[in-house]
C-alpha cells in the first residue's frame, strides 16, 4: 500500500472516531443548540428554530442523508434510520437489503417520544407522530399518526380552522 494511501486511510478512520465523539456529545448533552450542533457536525442537515432532545439516536452510518426542516421538535428517545441492513445469515441468501434512503422531516413536524423513523420516509410539513409510533411510509401534511406501523388517526387544524 502506498503511503498516500495509507494517510488517507488514517484520515478516514480519525473522522469515523471523531464522528461516533460527536454522535455521543449529541446524544447526552443538556442543551438542544449543543446537541443539535453535533448532529450537523455528523452531517445531518437540521433547520432554524429545531429542537432535538436527549437520546435521539440519527443514523450513524449515513447521518447525511437525514433532514430536517426548520421549527421542528424532535422528543425524547426518538431514532431516526436512513438504513436498514439485513443480518450476514439473510444476505447469504439475498433476501433482504436496501442501501441508504433519505428521511425528510419538514417544517413545523412534531415527533413525539421514543418514535421510530425508518429509512424512505417523509413527514409532512405540520404532521405529528404520536409517542413509540414506527414511520414506515409518508405521512401527509398536518396528519396525526400513531401506532405500528403509523396509521393517520386525524389532521391537525390549520389557523383558518382553528377560529
Amino acid at each position: 500500500m502506498k503511503s498516500g494511501a495509507r494517510l488517507s486511510m488514517r484520515k478516514m478512520k480519525s473522522w469515523k472516531l471523531g464522528s461516533r465523539i460527536f454522535r455521543i456529545f449529541a446524544w447526552l448533552l443538556p442543551y438542544s443548540p449543543l446537541r443539535i450542533f453535533f448532529h450537523k457536525l455528523c452531517g445531518v442537515r437540521i433547520g432554524q428554530g429545531a429542537y432535538v432532545g436527549n437520546f435521539v439516536l440519527m443514523d450513524g452510518q449515513y447521518p447525511e442523508y437525514i433532514i430536517i426542516e426548520d421549527e421542528t421538535s424532535i422528543a425524547p428517545f426518538t431514532m431516526i434510520l436512513a438504513h436498514s441492513g439485513a443480518s450476514p445469515f439473510h444476505q447469504r441468501f439475498n433476501l433482504y437489503h436496501k442501501g441508504p434512503q433519505r428521511v425528510h422531516i419538514k417544517k413545523g413536524a412534531w415527533i413525539a417520544a421514543g418514535a421510530i423513523i425508518l429509512p424512505n420516509v417523509v413527514i409532512g410539513e405540520g404532521a405529528i407522530v404520536a409517542a413509540g409510533s414506527v414511520v414506515t411510509s409518508d405521512i401527509p401534511d398536518y396528519a396525526v399518526v400513531a401506532g405500528i406501523p403509523a396509521k393517520q388517526i386525524k389532521e391537525v387544524p390549520t389557523k383558518s380552522e382553528a377560529k
